[in-house]
């Protein structure tokens, strides 16, 4: 496996645990929060849409056409389908993996008005970092709400798309 394979591979990874924390959520607990004045588990998932969205409209324009939307407004407020915002994070990431894949390919910096990444690797690490906070505050959210996952959901869904140990 070549490095740039084993970097697509890593956000292939980390989009499924996005998608597997997404399916967590549902319309009975889309509104708990990690604290009082923390934002609701359907904005999480919608604010990770947008800033997907946001940064390949400045880098990659082409990647983030045709994405939807997951606010109803300018204020942030999710859109009422949680189900659409899933395929919306869904989409996205698709979007990024080929962002990338295309930067990584050209060898130089993937550049837009605002925003100008000196490789394509910068990217893909801002998004893992980015979403990586958003997934702590859902699980933090989530055991508040008393429905934190159990380890035997956390291991083939989380730990288990890293480790290959086997004992």
């Amino acid at each position: 496996m070549t490095v740039a394979e084993a970097l697509l591979d890593s956000w292939d990874r980390q989009c499924r645990i996005v998608d597997a924390v997404a399916s967590l959520i549902d319309d009975a607990n889309r509104h708990a929060k990690p604290s009082e004045d923390g934002w609701p588990l359907d904005k999480q998932l919608a604010h990770m849409h947008r800033v997907r969205k946001f940064f390949l409209t400045e880098v990659a324009p082409p990647h983030a056409e045709g994405l939807g939307d997951s606010y109803a407004d300018d204020i942030g407020t999710p859109i009422a389908d949680l189900e659409t915002i899933k395929a919306n994070l869904r989409a996205s990431g698709v979007a990024v993996r080929e962002a990338v894949r295309e930067g990584l390919e050209s060898g130089g910096p993937i550049r837009g008005e605002h925003v100008v990444y000196d490789n394509a690797v910068l990217l893909l690490q801002h998004m893992v970092w980015h979403e990586g906070w958003h997934v702590g505050l859902i699980f933090l959210a989530l055991r508040l709400n008393g429905q934190e996952p159990e380890e035997e959901w956390d291991e083939p869904n989380v730990w288990g798309l890293w480790r290959t140990e086997s004992w």
